[in-house]
């Protein structure tokens, strides 16, 4: 069910793909006894509306400038937004699910959004770039800095537990995947929604409670995949995967010239 006079609008929009295995993603998939198979990888950020205001969770990254893992370039964040009508500047907000380049690559767009992120993830991250020990993480300094220049404009909020950002939308630190991971639960007006982000990659994790393969804690990440289905029961939520391109199967498309990357999931 949605929340009473909810008119919050969830967007997923894809920027780029891949294609893995359960074996590589999975950790100890071997494990399980089951065939390996494909894994169609979507790599996403959200846009979630309130009539005239605009917010994301996550922003997304120039995928032809870093080409970390392999990933195909579909719409750049600032082309995906341009299709929806979205300026950059009319963003009052984004939620930073963890700080993996990913997620926060072109967090300096969004120069007047307050960014939300977690408290332990600004401390390991932060921690690691003092001691000089970013090389070979999926964190960089440049992207770190653009949470710096949030932090120094005042514009940083921090959780450190379940808190309520917006009405309507509650972060919850499940650590796991990184320390500080964020899940959301979002009451949107098609019904409350659980956004994962990294917290589960694939249906199959939310199914199944399977860790994915990178991890900095991984009885975090088992506790985190718990709690999504806990919360699942508690709620009524649907869950929304972070990078599953079966998503796109399960939601209408966005009508107009943003559709073949855009899916409505609330």
């Amino acid at each position: 069910m949605s929340a009473p006079d909810s008119n919050l609008e969830i967007i997923q929009v894809k920027y780029g793909e891949r294609i893995t295995q359960k074996s590589v993603v999975f950790h100890n998939y071997a494990d399980y006894g089951q065939p390996d198979g494909d894994l169609h990888m979507e790599y996403n950020f959200w846009v979630i509306r309130d009539g005239e205001k605009v917010m994301l969770l996550d922003t997304g990254y120039d995928i032809p400038a870093r080409d970390w893992l392999g990933e195909q370039p579909v719409k750049a964040t600032p082309d995906g937004l341009a299709l929806l009508g979205i300026d950059p500047l009319d963003v009052s907000m984004v939620i930073t699910s963890h700080f993996h380049y990913d997620h926060i690559g072109y967090l300096g767009l969004f120069t007047n959004a307050q960014v939300v992120s977690g408290q332990m993830e600004y401390d390991y991250w932060f921690g690691k770039w003092r001691d000089d020990q970013l090389e070979g993480e999926f964190t960089i300094e440049s992207d770190l800095r653009n949470v710096k220049q949030a932090e120094d404009e005042g514009r940083l909020r921090l959780i450190s537990e379940p808190t309520e950002v917006y009405p309507g939308i509650t972060v919850y630190p499940v650590g796991g995947h990184c320390p500080g991971e964020l899940l959301t639960l979002i009451q949107s007006r098609s019904g409350p929604r659980i956004m994962t982000v990294d917290a589960a990659h694939f249906y199959e994790q939310v199914e199944n409670e399977w860790p994915f393969f990178a991890f900095t804690d991984l009885e975090e990440m088992r506790q985190a995949l718990s709690f999504i289905t806990k919360l699942t029961a508690d709620t009524g939520a649907t869950v929304i995967p972070g990078h599953d391109g079966r998503v796109r199967d399960r939601f209408p498309q966005v009508p107009g010239p943003a559709s073949e990357i855009a899916t409505v999931v609330g």
